[in-house]
């Protein structure tokens, strides 16, 4: 199951289409690579280009874990979608964990 708490929404115009609780870039598009910059959950599924739709960029959210992520991580988006523990030098960390997880499975994230 997928929740969120959010602090602080913005609103952008998608530039594709995703899912609820896919990361979202601050073009507007899904975020499909690793260490990309994120401006936050898509708070609904998007499926009109150009409709504009609710990021939220504070706040908590439950996504997927790509790899396994141990309690207070630094967070990175994933190739996979998703989320990863970041690296040495990570060039866009964006989230805390709030939980561990195995790979696949969710975590619940602290966003900014």
């Amino acid at each position: 199951m997928q929740y969120f708490q959010d602090v602080l929404s913005l609103t952008t115009i998608p530039t594709t289409t995703f899912e609820a609780m896919d990361l979202v870039s601050p073009s507007g598009a899904k975020v499909t690579a690793a260490d990309a910059p994120v401006l936050g959950i898509a708070k609904h599924p998007c499926t009109v280009i150009g409709d504009p739709t609710a990021v939220m960029v504070i706040g908590t959210g439950r996504v997927k874990a790509v790899g396994a992520i141990a309690l207070g991580a630094k967070l990175v988006s994933a190739a996979a979608g998703g989320v990863q523990t970041a690296g040495g030098t990570p060039a866009n960390v964006f989230a805390t964990a709030l939980t561990a997880a195995a790979d696949g499975e969710f975590v619940d994230i602290l966003i900014r």
